[in-house]
């Protein structure tokens, strides 16, 4: 597949290290060892610096990829310039799967925000593997209906709530994520949430502009439910947070 602005791209031979990086994602984490083995010859290994551009709205599909390190965005731009993100990848996260299926172009932008390391798939080597190997097949669904949820609920999220809603479910998402069992949070004991996307980055996740996602966070400061300093968020109030967030 190619790779337009990728700093170097090598075609990977089989090997330890590269079945790792393809474990560590759901679709082939559980997979047989003689799969892999067949898929490997058809893997590529890309590395992208910051703002790289991985493929673009209406680029031919040849296949899909996986993140290996880094982070990449997928999103959708107005011919006004306005960004909707509809995905932020993490390592392990696949991406570009649907466009293989549906029309054979990428439906949306994916951009590298960090320096990564994308593996790309090729499409007719994946397409017949998945003949022969029914738990592939099965990953491949379960991850699909996963992302359509997440754009369903997208969809809702954008039409039927106000932006200060959204900031209010996106950090109740995080707490909702922390393992640390620290869920209760007051003016003595706040609970910390370091944010992992710069502002510009999560106002378009939200479907808003930076300007109106600091007037919100401001908003949940006056009131008293979070304390702002830069990225760190403290949240003070964790109950009116989750009526916010209703």
């Amino acid at each position: 597949m190619p790779s337009r602005n990728s700093k170097n791209s090598t075609t990977v031979s089989p090997g330890q290290n590269l079945k790792n990086l393809l474990r560590g994602s759901s679709l082939f984490d559980e997979i047989e060892e003689s799969a892999l083995d067949e898929i490997l010859p058809s893997v590529v290994k890309h590395h992208y610096p910051r703002h790289g551009m991985i493929f673009s709205e209406g680029d031919p599909a040849h296949g899909f990829f996986i993140l290996g390190s880094g982070k990449v965005k997928l999103f959708n731009q107005s011919d006004e310039g306005k960004e909707q993100i509809l995905m932020v990848a993490a390592p392990g996260d696949s991406f570009g799967e649907l466009s293989m299926f549906v029309s054979g172009k990428f439906a949306a932008c994916a951009e590298a925000l960090e320096e990564s390391e994308v593996l790309s798939i090729d499409r007719d080597r994946f397409v017949a593997l998945l003949g022969k190997n029914p738990h592939l097949a099965l990953n491949l669904i379960v991850r699909l209906s996963a992302k359509l949820r997440s754009l369903v609920s997208l969809v809702d999220e954008l039409s039927l709530s106000d932006v200060t809603t959204r900031v209010a479910r996106y950090l109740v998402h995080h707490l909702d994520d922390d393992h640390s069992g620290n869920n209760r949070g007051d003016s003595r004991h706040p609970i910390h949430i370091n944010l992992s996307e710069k502002k510009l980055v999560l106002a378009a996740q939200l479907g808003t502009i930076p300007e109106t996602l600091s007037r919100s966070l401001a908003k949940l400061s006056r009131d008293g439910i979070i304390h702002v300093t830069g990225p760190h968020i403290d949240i003070l109030d964790v109950n009116k947070l989750r009526q916010m967030a209703e």
